[in-house]
């Protein structure tokens, strides 16, 4: 059985709806921003700020205060209103040192915009940077099967920690290659 504690839920003055609970001893944050109005993204996080999975959804007639009910509603969390405050990764940023960083997708305006991968900009000095949890790579390796061949999936099956290891080394170089720091 899954333990869900008691949240706390917030607006911010741009409409964005951050949920905080407890779920399995372990603090879990989920923010709906709207991109647009057509889009909302909804983005979970850990207890540090890190990202651990990201959806962009068409709204179509939904608002996000609805999608953030119907999340509360089926997972069975009881809540109580906040004071929003926006959700920061607890990290320095890896070009000037400043804990200055900001998710990317804090500023877009546009649903094509959304990175699929967590990148960051500092506040301080304009560097990009990036940060990748375990979980958003598990998560993205899982719901994303259609990017990669089938010899790669057929390595999935047989070792997935393996093949995650392998695909996180890939992005490293990636990002790398375009001069875009990683967060430690």
């Amino acid at each position: 059985m899954v333990f869900v504690s008691a949240g706390i839920i917030s607006v911010s003055p741009k409409r964005a709806i951050k949920l905080q609970y407890g779920l399995e001893n372990k603090e879990e944050t989920v923010l709906w921003e709207y991109i647009k109005e057509t889009h909302a993204l909804q983005t979970s996080f850990n207890a540090e700020g890190g990202i651990t999975d990201q959806k962009l959804l068409k709204l179509e007639q939904h608002t996000i205060r609805e999608l953030a009910d119907d999340f509360i509603g089926r997972n069975g969390i009881d809540v109580r209103e906040g004071v929003f405050e926006e959700v920061k990764l607890d990290k320095r940023c890896p070009h000037c040192g400043k804990h200055a960083i900001k998710r990317y997708s804090q500023d877009i305006s546009e649903p094509s915009a959304v990175p699929v991968m967590p990148v960051y900009i500092c506040m301080e000095c304009k560097g990009q940077s990036y940060f990748l949890t375990d979980e958003y790579l598990d998560t993205l390796i899982k719901k994303h099967k259609d990017m990669f061949e089938p010899g790669e999936l057929e390595e999935l099956s047989k070792n997935e920690q393996t093949f995650i290891k392998e695909v996180k080394e890939y992005i490293i170089r990636v990002f790398a290659a375009k001069k875009i720091l990683n967060i430690k």
